[in-house]
């Protein structure tokens, strides 16, 4: 286990605490459906897992991989949304997104209960 994944133990362990096994499977059902919501709004934030080498290279030089016209559309998208555009290398460059789609899947996860 490499320490990004025992902070993530951690992290997931500290916020299970006190918690009814029925809670924390919804905090799990939760918890899927906001990365299930994420992949939806933003797709181009898993564009990265599928660089090539010569690509990964590029992005870590500084240089975004993706086209311009693609990189316009997708930040024009993320602006509508309240997200910051990508950076120079086309990754996100804070964890906002991750705010909108907690907050669309909360909203999801009310209207489907009433």
């Amino acid at each position: 286990m490499n320490r990004a994944e025992k902070e993530m133990l951690k992290k997931r362990t500290a916020e299970r605490e006190g918690l009814s096994e029925e809670e924390c499977r919804k905090l799990d059902e939760l918890n899927k459906l906001v990365h299930d919501v994420h992949y939806e709004l933003f797709p181009e934030e898993y564009d990265a897992m599928m660089d090539s080498i010569a690509d990964a290279n590029d992005r870590r030089r500084g240089i975004n991989p993706m086209s311009v016209d693609y990189t316009e559309k997708v930040n024009a998208r993320r602006k509508e949304r309240g997200v910051p555009p990508l950076g120079a290398n086309g990754l996100p460059t804070d964890d906002s997104s991750w705010e909108v789609a907690r907050e669309e899947a909360l909203r999801r996860v009310n209207t489907k209960e009433t």
